[in-house]
């Protein structure tokens, strides 16, 4: 089974959302359970002077929702059906 560095994940996802194509891919939530986003493309999240958090925060526009989310990005552990590893 293949897997993913969650930095390449990151960089994979946004190759897509460059092109405006959605993917798919799960994280685990702060409060432990996995959270599973069918289509997705990145967006523009914080800049570094509104958050200090800002380099850890992963961005998103979930398509199937039609909401703007966020994820920590070590939290991250799939990306189209791929395991992601930090």
């Amino acid at each position: 089974m293949s897997t993913l560095h969650y930095m390449t994940a990151i960089k994979r996802m946004k190759q897509f959302s460059a092109v405006d194509i959605p993917f798919s891919f799960e994280y685990i939530k702060l409060n432990g359970e996995h959270k599973v986003v069918n289509a997705a493309t990145l967006r523009s999240g914080y800049r570094n002077n509104q958050s200090k958090r800002a380099k850890y925060l992963i961005a998103y526009y979930d398509h199937e929702e039609g909401t703007n989310r966020q994820f920590h990005r070590a939290l991250l552990i799939k990306l189209n059906g791929v395991n992601v590893t930090l």
